[in-house]
């Protein structure tokens, strides 16, 4: 059954996650950028990076990140967190690029593919699939972080569709989980260059749910303590 206004939805940040980064990933002394706090800041960052005003923020920069250079030195974070962030940037690569440039090390977070083709994800709980506003789908494959751009074509596809609201139901399946060192490595999948949309759109999404199930699996079981 597809989720409802009445289902638990796991869009905010998970506690656990966050006490895991907090403690294991980031060294004590590190300093640490957060790109988006928006209303929910990162308690370790010590500064932020936003479009938006932010009040209330320390070492508060404001600027679009999808076609500013961030204002800082290379390499000059140990550290950056970016929640929720890329999936809704129309140029999300500049960012990466800049990440990249600015930190040594960091987390990425997005809405997973299942979150993003499951119905019913959004507030409110419409029909259509996942988060209405959001321009890519995102995954990771190992290593690489993948983008293909969610067009409005994915209404109609048709996917196992009680798969997905299974998975849906409870949090591990919600988000993509991406740690990098040094750089991230990104792959924007393109249509009419690595695919046909009428053609090949359908698997490559099916094919982006299955491994970001895989991957998830492996950092949320390292977060939850599981052996």
């Amino acid at each position: 059954m597809a989720l409802t206004a009445e289902s638990p939805k796991y869009w905010h940040p998970d506690a656990k996650l966050i006490d895991w980064l907090t403690n294991k990933k980031i060294h004590p002394n590190a300093r640490v950028l957060e790109i988006g706090p928006g209303t929910v800041p990162f308690g370790r960052a010590d500064y932020y990076v936003d479009f938006v005003d932010v009040p209330g923020l320390k070492n508060f920069v404001k600027l679009d990140a999808a076609t500013s250079i961030l204002p800082f030195a290379d390499k000059e974070f140990d550290f950056i967190y970016c929640r929720h962030v890329l999936e809704d940037s129309w140029n999300p690569f500049n960012l990466c690029e800049e990440m990249s440039r600015v930190g040594k090390a960091g987390y990425i977070e997005t809405p997973s593919p299942l979150a993003e083709l499951g119905r019913g994800v959004d507030g409110g709980s419409p029909p259509f699939r996942g988060y209405h506003h959001h321009r890519w789908i995102i995954w990771a494959a190992g290593a690489e972080l993948r983008f293909i751009t969610k067009y409005a074509f994915c209404e109609y596809v048709k996917f196992e569709e009680d798969k997905i609201d299974d998975a849906l139901k409870t949090a591990r399946f919600w988000n993509t989980y991406f740690l990098w060192e040094d750089r991230i490595n990104f792959k924007h999948i393109q249509s009419p260059l690595d695919y046909s949309i009428p053609k090949d759109y359908a698997k490559l999404l099916a094919d982006a749910m299955a491994m970001s199930r895989s991957c998830t699996d492996l950092l949320y079981d390292e977060v939850n303590g599981a052996t």
